[in-house]
């Protein structure tokens, strides 16, 4: 997996998640911070879209890493901070055992 696909997923979960709630999808670039530009994108929304990144990506985002800022608030994170740490974070889904008939 690569940046620009984790890139790629993240921004089109930025645009569902403003498209849903109403509000408009502006352009982003990798130095964009989504808590700051982004209208009603905030700590109420990044766990879904964390879901949805997670599900379109088909990995596991452990449920400890906010990709979104760091653990204590204080930081929001750029689009390639996500990134960087999603890629870093991320683990693959277990195989599924499926019986034989």
């Amino acid at each position: 997996m690569t940046q620009d696909e984790v890139k790629n997923a993240l921004l089109q979960v930025l645009d569902r998640v403003q498209s849903l709630s109403g509000c408009p999808s502006p352009a982003l670039k990798g130095s964009d911070v989504p808590g700051k530009v982004l209208e009603s994108f905030d700590s109420t929304v990044w766990p879904v879209a964390t879901g949805w990144l997670a599900k379109k990506l088909d990995i596991i985002i452990p449920n400890d890493v906010h990709i979104f800022g760091t653990l204590d608030g204080k930081t929001l994170l750029t689009i390639d901070e996500s990134v960087d740490l999603v890629l870093a974070k991320k683990q693959s889904k277990p195989p599924i055992t499926v019986a034989a008939e």
